[in-house]
């Protein structure tokens, strides 16, 4: 599923660009609270249903905009897709509780690298990169960045640091990521921020956040509760 989210991802960004890609990308907490009911037998409460709202508000301002204009929709497709492959891997999480940390890291990771693998080979055959060719051509700088620092030793420090935080802290700080991916596409890449993408951003990373806020409030509640019974 992470391999998956991975290569629907960067098709993404080469399509409709790395701001509304990452925004998309980022509704797949908000789907895994959505088929919690279902799957889990989680309470919906309230303000998760709200939160959901406001998300699929955001993403429908997302896409409508980048429907008209001119956005391709295999690019769209491929950032919803990548949200619901981010959501089954959740999905998939909650059924090894006891495989955690480093250990969930370095086995989502390497099972990632095969399936991505797989599909290439696939999907186009031999990577390019095995082409002597075209691969003195590769940044090979950008690629050891991309692989070594952002995701090795991000997920290091991420998943290090989830184990030592309160739970609403890692929600808080990890929607950072979705804000910084639309203001260093601007930045950065020179991508359009319309009033109505902000309005969108906005919606989706607010909505998530507060599902985040609510649905750790309500067990916080509910232990409380069933403590008090005790």
């Amino acid at each position: 599923a992470l391999g998956a989210s991975w290569i629907f991802l960067f098709r993404a960004y080469q399509t409709i660009g790395v701001g509304v890609s990452s925004l998309l990308y980022y509704c797949g907490p908000i789907i895994v609270m959505a088929l919690s009911p279902f799957i889990f037998g989680e309470k919906l409460t309230g303000g998760k249903i709200a939160g959901f709202i406001a998300v699929a508000c955001g993403a429908f301002l997302i896409a409508a905009q980048g429907l008209g204009g001119n956005m391709p929709i295999a690019g769209i497709v491929c950032g919803i897709a990548s949200a619901f492959c981010y959501a089954l891997m959740v999905i998939a999480s909650k059924g090894a509780p006891r495989i955690e940390g480093l250990e969930n890291s370095a086995l989502q990771l390497s099972a990632a690298f095969v399936t991505a693998l797989v599909l290439t080979l696939v999907t186009q055959g031999t990577p390019s990169f095995f082409s002597p060719g075209i691969a003195t051509s590769i940044d090979w700088r950008a690629v050891a960045m991309l692989g070594v620092v952002n995701t090795g030793i991000g997920c290091l420090l991420y998943f290090s640091a989830v184990a030592k935080l309160p739970v609403q802290t890692v929600a808080v700080v990890g929607y950072l990521e979705p804000l910084s991916a639309v203001v260093f596409s601007a930045v950065l890449l020179g991508e359009v921020i319309t009033p109505v993408r902000l309005m969108g951003a906005a919606l989706i990373i607010g909505g998530a956040l507060f599902c985040e806020l609510a649905g750790k409030r309500a067990s916080t509640k509910a232990g409380t509760a069933q403590a008090a019974r005790a």
